[in-house]
């Protein structure tokens, strides 16, 4: 059996997704404990939507691999793993599927809404919509990877007291999201101007751009052309433990809510006309 699992992780204590050697991360705590309680073939290999950085929280992640349990066995024990995962949904998918396939990603950055300029940084953010030359809003990906990438949506509105900013594409380079935010930042700064942002997406113009924080960003859903089946119970009651490990800062506290929501209601989907 392959199946897919929608999952969530909060980002403290990992050094982001993808393995790195004598480090804790994401998808090793994944394939040590499906293999610890003999849930992935002896073969198999956990693969994944999207390998998020260290310090990224995600909502709506997606993970693929074959195993000789049933799915709702799995989820299962992937939400018993460690109080940081959540799975919050499953589903069958044909042989060697891999959800790096995947429709559409979503991303929201949240930056304090006290001190920022919305109307500002929606006209810099309405610059990146449709396909351009991302080379300087993305690192430098060995071997190097096709820059030019469609940008489906990149708006902001008012959440509580943030501005969330949200990006949506088939795909995004290495750090594109937070070269975005940080370029925006910049020109609401004074410190670049518009016009430089729209000449580097034509690709003469070369930036060089930092990486904005990478707490205060959240993958938020992975969208394919098939539903996933929900996952309830114990998962519920698992609230206590966001409560002690994100209540510790403003920000965590709206992640918080994040999680909340997702946990009883299920993760925020993008709409079928997103993208």
């Amino acid at each position: 059996m392959r199946a897919a699992f929608r999952v969530g992780y909060r980002a403290e204590g990992f050094f982001g997704y993808a393995t790195q050697p004598g480090k804790p991360t994401v998808h090793k705590l994944l394939e040590e404990g499906l293999r610890r309680s003999q849930a992935l073939s002896p073969t198999a290999r956990v693969a994944v939507a999207s390998r998020t950085d260290r310090g990224v929280h995600a909502l709506g992640n997606v993970i693929a691999f074959d195993s000789p349990l049933s799915a709702p066995s799995v989820a299962s024990l992937l939400n018993a793993l460690d109080p940081r995962i959540f799975c919050f949904g499953y589903a069958h998918v044909p042989a060697g599927f891999d959800p790096r396939h995947a429709r559409s990603r979503w991303y929201r950055y949240f930056l304090p809404a006290e001190g920022h300029d919305e109307a500002r940084l929606a006209r810099v953010a309405r610059l990146f919509e449709g396909e351009h030359d991302f080379a300087s809003f993305s690192r430098r990906d060995n071997p190097p990877r096709e820059t030019r990438r469609s940008l489906t949506r990149c708006t902001i509105h008012p959440e509580g007291r943030y501005l969330a900013l949200d990006l949506v594409a088939p795909s995004f380079l290495w750090g594109q999201v937070r070269k975005i935010v940080a370029s925006m930042l910049y020109v609401e700064e004074g410190r670049l101007a518009a016009e430089t942002i729209e000449e580097a997406l034509l690709g003469p113009v070369s930036l060089t751009l930092p990486l904005a924080p990478p707490e205060r960003l959240v993958l938020m859903d992975v969208a394919y052309d098939f539903p996933f089946t929900p996952v309830g119970g114990r998962l519920a009651r698992r609230r206590g433990a966001l409560d002690e490990s994100l209540a510790e800062v403003e920000l965590k506290a709206k992640l918080l809510g994040l999680f909340r929501e997702a946990v009883t209601e299920g993760p925020p989907r993008l709409s079928a006309d997103s993208g």
